[in-house]
């Protein structure tokens, strides 16, 4: 009895042992899989159907979508905006200034054009700027790690399970190549190549020179991190200088359209020669590529300060 009783205590030993065993089983399982939950939680915005009309209109759009930002630009709203400035500019030309339809459609084409590329410009400055923030993160992920005695490999998987899109998934699609027996440089090239910041090519090049020559590779990439944070910190002390200019250029744009709304309250006769004659609709023309004008030199002097 003894016996018995022995090998059944040793037998609930065993059983209540396989759960801590299974959990920690399921851990170390979890560990190769970030990857691809990087990839299935941030994957990038459905394109059109169509791959053959995806290659007609990346030229027209200015979009290469072998860039991690292009890539998740969706080509559908730029088209939208687009045909808004076309029909805008072809109503001004056309209707209010009274000109040949062949001039209105040469107008309206280049401000589809124009429209389609400064909205694809400014989407392409936002993700680059979330790219950029994300970078410190994942700059600060890897120092963690390397201090730690982990390779820059595993802090670079690190990258790509914690980070969001679109850094994370770069990060753990470049750990996918070198597992699958692409060279660690040119992992790290084409990193930087999908990117497009020079932030990473000085990761690539530093983590390349370190292993060749050796060194401290935290602390290098420690200044690295702080050099990124005083330049974005440069950078939003220049946004918040001329905070108030672009808040008066928004206030000076709108004015022109809020003077004409209170102006059909009070004298509707006297706003609608704007629009019953002939030269009130050419003056009205007039005034709105002005403004459209001015405010798009404003913006492309705002974007190249800034940039």
């Amino acid at each position: 009895m003894t016996l018995a009783s022995a090998w059944r205590d040793d037998l609930r030993a065993v059983q209540d042992l396989l759960p801590a065993r299974r959990k920690r089983l399921a851990a170390r399982l979890a560990l190769y899989q970030p990857v691809r939950a990087a990839h299935a939680v941030a994957a990038p915005p459905r394109r059109l159907a169509l791959p053959g009309l995806h290659r007609l209109l990346d030229p027209l759009l200015g979009l290469d979508r072998g860039a991690c930002v292009d890539e998740r630009i969706a080509a559908l709203p730029a088209l939208l905006v687009g045909s808004g400035a076309a029909a805008l500019v072809l109503l001004v030309l056309g209707q209010l200034l009274g000109l040949q339809t062949l001039m209105a459609g040469l107008g309206a084409a280049a401000a589809f054009i124009g429209g389609v590329r400064l909205w694809v410009a400014q989407r392409r400055d936002a993700g680059l700027q979330q790219v950029e923030e994300q970078f410190s993160l994942a700059l600060g992920v890897i120092i963690r790690c390397v201090r730690a005695g982990l390779p820059v490999v595993e802090g670079m998987r690190a990258v790509g399970a914690e980070v969001p899109a679109p850094s994370g998934p770069e990060f753990g699609r470049c750990v996918d190549q070198i597992q699958l027996g692409v060279d660690f440089d040119e992992a790290l090239a084409g990193l930087a190549d999908r990117c497009r910041l020079a932030d990473y090519r000085f990761f690539g090049v530093t983590v390349a020179l370190q292993r060749q020559t050796g060194g401290n590779l935290a602390e290098t990439l420690d200044n690295l991190a702080e050099t990124i944070r005083r330049r974005r910190a440069v950078r939003l002390k220049a946004q918040s200088l001329t905070s108030e200019i672009r808040a008066t250029v928004m206030v000076l744009a709108l004015l022109p359209a809020g003077v004409a709304a209170l102006m059909m309250v009070v004298s509707p006769n006297y706003i609608l020669q704007l629009f019953t004659t002939e030269s009130g609709r050419m003056l009205l023309g007039i005034a709105m590529l002005v403004q459209a004008t001015g405010l798009v030199i404003i913006k492309l002097i705002t974007r190249k300060a800034l940039g």
